[in-house]
């Protein structure tokens, strides 16, 4: 035992001592960038966001159509054994000024509409997660039937530019992304604003660190891992184990309560619930997101550096999302959102604060419990009740079209059942 624990000290030393990769990573990562500051760097929805706005001509960032039509030269170019719908002459001589752009029709994550060309390019966007449910060809399919005369490219967008599965798609990598906004950025230094230059030279740099398959930060990680895999293992595996308590710990708050029903989507990072009576039909949305389609879901968010609990308003019809979001934002506190406007698919109408970087990095598993403890009694006893009091002056949502008598406080049940078993819900 005394030989493994100096083994792994000295592999730690060896980790942090004079360790020039190590140096180089820490001073990359602490270069400033507006997108990482955001917390944006593998939010799919903001990625598509962003990028819609780069090929909208009409946005006022003055590269005008330059960036559509550039990627798309880099595509066809790159598929020249491919028939294809279009040419590079086509490009070349075609105007995109008046080209429409739509975000999430028809789930769709970027549509590109061109009349005047008849040309739709469909772009579906993946940063971490990957195809699931035949998508592209339910999109292809879509975009067909809605334009059965025009030319349809389908562009497929991911860090190392995979293949899709669906042969209409091409393959296109955020390597391409990151060249083609460098370039314009370097050739209309001249023209472009100060503000749109170093908000193109941000989000290349984040590309480049976070998210291209060839990254510096990548090259880096790997060859620290493959020098110190020791020390990294051991670091792994003291932080997994550490999060995996917290999440035990939840677990059984959670299921203290003859009142709150787990929810069976709650994976990974994500422990999600909701009180009973909440669960009606008009409460479930979209397939997709968990299998209950629950669309009103609280969720516990349990990374490895910090821990919050939030109200999630999920996928599903507008007409329900609407009223729900217009509640929450009549009524600040109880509720607490996030981002202004209904989202396409995930809003979060309340949230809190449990444990932060600095306490996590900080503070002994006791500690960390005892602050879990002392925020879940303030949010059964307090907002819980405020909120689902709010929820209860909704009569669409019950379907006796009157609701049961709010809940005033939250049945903890007994200490005992900390530990209850996840099998068993």
């Amino acid at each position: 035992m005394a030989h493994t624990y100096d083994a792994d000290l000295q592999a730690l030393e060896a980790l942090v001592v004079d360790n020039a990769d190590l140096e180089r990573l820490e001073a990359l990562l602490e270069q400033f960038n507006i997108f990482e500051a955001l917390g944006v760097v593998r939010q799919e929805l903001r990625h598509s966001d962003f990028l819609a706005f780069l090929c909208n001509p009409a946005a006022p960032h003055g590269l005008g159509d330059n960036v559509i039509k550039h990627i798309l030269q880099h595509v066809l170019i790159a598929g020249r054994k491919r028939a294809l719908p279009i040419s590079l002459f086509d490009l070349d001589v075609w105007d995109f000024a008046h080209l429409q752009v739509r975000r999430e029709w028809q789930n769709i994550d970027i549509l590109l509409l061109d009349s005047r060309h008849n040309l739709a390019i469909i772009i579906e966007n993946k940063v971490d997660s990957g195809e699931h449910s035949s998508q592209l060809s339910r999109y292809w399919e879509t975009v067909q039937e809605r334009y059965p005369t025009w030319r349809v490219i389908g562009l497929y967008l991911t860090p190392s530019g995979d293949v899709p599965s669906n042969p209409h798609f091409f393959p296109l990598g955020y390597t391409t992304v990151c060249t083609v906004l460098a370039e314009l950025g370097q050739r209309r230094a001249s023209t472009l604003g100060a503000d749109v230059r170093t908000l193109i030279t941000h989000y290349t740099q984040m590309l480049r660190r976070h998210i291209v398959g060839d990254s510096e930060i990548a090259l880096l990680c790997q060859r620290l891992y493959i020098r110190h895999k020791r020390a990294l293992d051991l670091i792994n595996q003291q932080i997994e184990a550490r999060t995996q308590r917290r999440r035990r710990l939840i677990e059984g708050l959670i299921r203290q309560s003859s009142t709150l029903t787990m929810d069976p989507g709650g994976r990974g990072r994500y422990l999600r619930f909701i009180p009973t009576a909440w669960d009606t039909n008009a409460l479930r949305g979209d397939k997709g997101w968990t299998p209950s389609r629950r669309m009103l879901l609280f969720e516990f968010v349990n990374s490895a550096e910090s821990l919050q609990i939030a109200l999630c308003l999920g996928p599903g019809p507008t007409e329900r999302r609407q009223p729900l979001y217009k509640l929450a934002e009549a009524n600040q506190p109880p509720f607490r959102i996030a981002h202004q406007g209904l989202q396409p698919r995930y809003n979060w109408l309340y949230w809190r604060q449990i444990l932060t970087t600095e306490q996590v990095g900080e503070s002994s598993d006791a500690e960390l419990e005892q602050e879990i403890r002392q925020h879940w009694e303030s949010f059964l006893h307090e907002e819980l009740p405020a909120i689902d009091a709010l929820l209860r002056t909704q009569s669409w949502i019950w379907e006796s079209g009157q609701a049961p008598a709010p809940i005033l406080t939250i049945d903890v049940g007994d200490e005992g059942d900390e530990e209850a078993d996840p099998s068993t819900s």
